[in-house]
């Protein structure tokens, strides 16, 4: 049996957060909150015990790696640091943002891969529930936030530019900024832990700004079998689509009929019925965006970091992207080349779900019209660059400060679009704005090829 700590906050710790200050009057709105190049400040105070919580608690047994991907235990978080048996636990902390303050939140590590290098430095990736504690605490209208180490990534802007892109081309994705993040625990010193950015979570309450409905399934499959059929019993699909919201049977009832449909469906019955369970509009925007970054670390490859979201009145599924940090060619395990020439129209190396529904030319159509705006506006290189260039002069001062050895001299060299040795785990990696230029040649000499000018 697994020995649960538990953290009692005593009144004297609470008075402790308490005197840090009231939360301020002023009212931020979401917009504000997060724009794009805005660079806030937060400071996150804890007593000694809720800082000792922080630390993971292993997890019995722990996951596993199968066909599927990287499966944790039952009940439990899935990802490559889960299956080592990683667990992350809630404490109490005052969060403070620019003067608005909160006595109580809950605060847990969060990541995979970014959390196993982060931690080993001190930078791990943290995420802030506002309501763990106290019911009905919000900031900006929203009641979690997280806050990504960066830790792979020189540049600080992979997975912030790749979620413009996305919104840019009409794909539903989180907002970012950035924030210099603070941790003062009861009684040591105030310690900064560097520079963060601050991304939306994707929940109930994203779901309701962005669909403007209640209600809906939410699920954040962890498989490279995506819809494979299981049979009818929900469990055991359970550990690996990972709901985020309760789901009915009926929510339940549409993800068999997607895998019954993928696994089994003639190619004519495949195409006559995707539309009724896919919104093949929304998934052309968030497949163009996603093949044209080209990100192996996705569904189209590892067959993570997305959300499934099932529309409560039109019973459809959309796709959300989630931790882009290895977009604009920045995947470890796969080769530049490899990334930059992605072939756009079978980009789903063995996902069938992918190499189904690109076959479909109801889909394709949409996809390819989607794709060729794409490259004719929001990815010529010179924009690209120039947002590069402008997330540079926001960031690039609290980058100087950053007190893990070395970043600075990476950050000029990635924003400069200089090669340089990615960070733990080796190689040479090409920046954003090299990679930029030879996808969009790529991309654009394959719409040729399709006779798309």
């Amino acid at each position: 049996m697994i020995r649960k700590r538990l953290l009692v906050v005593t009144t004297a710790a609470i008075a402790w957060c308490v005197a840090l200050g009231g939360q301020t009057s002023t009212p931020l709105t979401s917009d504000a909150l997060f724009d794009i190049t805005k660079v806030w400040t937060v400071n996150l105070s804890l007593t000694p015990q809720a800082w000792d919580t922080l630390a993971p608690t292993p997890t019995s047994p722990a996951g596993i790696r199968t066909a599927e991907g990287f499966i944790g235990p039952e009940g439990k978080r899935n990802g490559i640091s889960a299956i080592r048996g990683i667990d992350f636990q809630y404490a109490h902390a005052g969060f403070d943002l620019d003067g608005h303050k909160f006595a109580d939140v809950g605060v847990r590590y969060k990541g995979n891969g970014t959390y196993t290098s982060g931690s080993a430095l001190g930078k791990a990736s943290l995420k802030i529930d506002l309501n763990k504690y106290v019911k009905g605490q919000k900031l900006a209208g929203l009641t979690t936030l997280n806050l990504h180490n960066n830790i792979t990534d020189p540049s600080w802007m992979n997975e912030v530019l790749a979620y413009r892109l996305y919104r840019d081309g009409k794909a539903v994705a989180p907002r970012t900024s950035y924030a210099r993040v603070y941790v003062t625990v009861q009684g040591r010193p105030k310690r900064y832990l560097g520079l963060y950015s601050i991304v939306e979570n994707v929940d109930e309450t994203f779901l309701d700004s962005r669909y403007h409905v209640a209600g809906g399934a939410l699920v954040k499959p962890v498989t490279t079998r995506l819809f494979n059929d299981l049979g009818r019993d929900w469990s055991k699909y359970n550990q690996s689509y990972d709901p985020k919201t309760t789901l009915t049977d009926a929510d339940k009832q549409r993800i068999f009929e997607m895998a019954d449909l993928v696994t089994h469906a003639s190619d004519e019955t495949f195409a006559a019925k995707l539309p009724q369970l896919v919104d093949l509009d929304a998934f052309a925007r968030y497949a163009a965006v996603l093949v044209w970054l080209a990100n192996p670390d996705s569904l189209l490859q590892q067959g993570q970091n997305f959300y499934i979201y099932i529309h409560p009145r039109t019973h459809l599924m959309s796709f959300i992207p989630w931790d882009q940090d290895h977009s604009f060619g920045q995947f470890m395990w796969s080769s530049d080349r490899q990334q930059q020439e992605l072939d756009i129209m079978q980009p789903g190396g063995s996902s069938r779900f992918l190499a189904r529904v690109f076959q479909v030319e109801a889909f394709r159509q949409k996809y390819r019209a989607a794709m060729a705006e794409l490259a004719r506006t929001l990815t010529v290189p010179q924009r690209l660059a120039a947002q590069v260039d402008e997330m540079a002069r926001a960031i690039g001062p609290v980058v100087a400060e950053e007190p893990l050895a070395g970043r600075a001299d990476l950050f000029k060299k990635a924003v400069a679009g200089t090669s340089f040795e990615r960070p733990f785990y080796g190689g040479i990696a090409s920046p954003l704005k090299p990679f930029v230029q030879v996808r969009q040649a790529s991309v654009l000499r394959q719409l040729r090829t399709l006779g798309i000018q």
